[in-house]
């Protein structure tokens, strides 16, 4: 876990010293949902930050979903996604804005009875911002394919691959 922490910090430091200078920084909150393989699917909530990285179309994403009680069997699986990806948008300033994405996560793994590792993963997806009166505040949607298998030491590895839909409010800071 210490190696994870200090391979995240240092993806941080990296964004804030890779940015371009207009640093237009989008911070959001978002409700989420998310369909996997062998674990039900559940509902959670999330934040992020995404910075423009050398031209202002594509810019670099770092966020963390919370999802708890998804149903194992006779076990409840919280799963809490740490994502680091980047973001291509197609109209870039527009007041419709559609963008894809995609990036790597680092899927931290809690369980009451199963012996479960956090594993990494990966996701692919699709957006659109569309301002809200003003370009401080943009509503967004998402929905991405996860691509995750999670380690459980005991036996069969659990599928938590499947569709993650995001919808929420970003603020854009120029």
């Amino acid at each position: 876990m210490k190696k994870v922490k200090i391979i995240f910090t240092g993806l941080l430091f990296s964004l804030l010293c890779c940015s371009s200078q207009a640093m237009a920084v989008d911070v959001y909150g978002f409700g989420s949902y998310w369909e996997k393989g062998d674990v039900d699917g559940t509902y959670g909530t999330g934040i992020g930050v995404s910075l423009p990285f050398i031209i202002d179309a594509l810019r670099i994403d770092g966020r963390v979903h919370y999802f708890a009680d998804s149903d194992y069997g006779r076990d409840e699986v919280t799963v809490t996604p740490f994502d680091l990806g980047a973001q291509l948008h197609l109209m870039p300033g527009g007041s419709f804005d559609p963008y894809v994405l995609g990036g790597i996560s680092y899927n931290y793994v809690d369980a009451k009875y199963l012996n479960l590792d956090s594993t990494f993963g990966g996701y692919l997806g699709a957006g659109i911002d569309m301002e809200l009166g003003s370009s401080f505040f943009k509503l967004f949607g998402e929905v991405m394919y996860r691509f995750s298998d999670i380690d459980n030491i005991d036996g069969d590895n659990l599928d938590a691959s499947g569709l993650n839909a995001n919808i929420g409010l970003k603020f854009h800071f120029f």
